[in-house]
């Protein structure tokens, strides 16, 4: 009974979905679309410049973490909409939820295993773009490490470690758009109307933590530490930031996570 729908076909069930293949595709396209996007510019490199986007051009590495720093905020939290959105929410709309359920896969397992196959996907999709970025680069400005701004030049290896640390840190500040994303899939039997809802909060809460009249109360939204994964792209490096976003995404994995399964479990799926 428990060995009911196995990780490895689910990810093959979520991977089979176009909104899925979308979302990752938009991941790998990025770093190609950055790069056309400076050749219709026709930016010249620069070695001096005091920030990301000016040394973006200066080397391969450089232009991988340009993209990495571009790819933070709203995308990535849309990706994350899209991939939670669907688990439930997608079944429904096809029709195939209660017929997964007479397998039968009890609803908790069910839920689990779809969370973390959309977990496994956001990453490999944000590694993936990663590595295209890296390779993009190496090709366009040759194999030279990144400049950080306003401090030291890294050489490839380094930057490489400092690019794969910033992409694990990366799902962190989404954790809470995965544990929305995977309680509006279960509220709502249309998938897009879950990922919506995933963004219109996130569009609210980054425009909120704008308000410096909100003072602390700023550090309990949900986008406050989005962009921890930036401090491995920085010189020094400040690990304060990640571990408040592994804290705060925690949190609500904790807090909307238990209400997700709960409804899930009395929801009526039958029709």
């Amino acid at each position: 009974m428990t060995a009911a729908l196995p990780l490895r076909v689910e990810l093959e069930r979520q991977l089979s979905q176009w909104r899925v293949r979308a979302a990752v595709g938009v991941l790998l396209a990025l770093p190609v679309v950055v790069r056309l996007a400076f050749l219709l510019g026709g930016a010249q490199p620069s070695s001096t410049a005091s920030d990301l986007g000016g040394l973006a051009q200066s080397s391969g590495g450089g232009f991988a973490a340009f993209v990495l720093l571009v790819s933070g905020g709203y995308l990535v939290t849309i990706v994350t909409a899209v991939l939670f959105g669907d688990l439930i929410a997608g079944e429904a709309s096809r029709s195939t939820l209660k017929y997964l359920l007479a397998i039968p896969v009890p609803r908790l397992r069910l839920l689990g295993v779809k969370a973390a196959a959309a977990g496994l996907i956001l990453l490999a999709g944000l590694v993936g773009m990663a590595a295209v970025a890296l390779l993009v680069g190496v090709l366009s400005y040759g194999p030279g490490g990144m400049q950080v701004p306003n401090g030291p030049r890294l050489d490839l290896g380094e930057t490489v470690g400092r690019l794969a640390l910033s992409t694990l840190v990366s799902p962190f500040g989404v954790l809470w758009a995965a544990a929305l994303g995977m309680l509006l899939t279960v509220l709502t039997t249309s998938p897009l109307a879950a990922a919506g809802g995933v963004v219109v909060v996130a569009i609210v809460t980054q425009t909120l933590d704008q308000v410096a009249a909100l003072k602390d109360f700023r550090l309990w939204l949900p986008t406050h530490y989005s962009f921890a994964y930036q401090q491995f792209l920085l010189q020094p490096v400040d690990l304060r930031p990640v571990a408040d976003a592994l804290v705060n995404g925690l949190l609500w994995v904790l807090v909307l996570g238990p209400v997700a399964a709960w409804w899930f479990h009395r929801k009526d799926v039958g029709g």
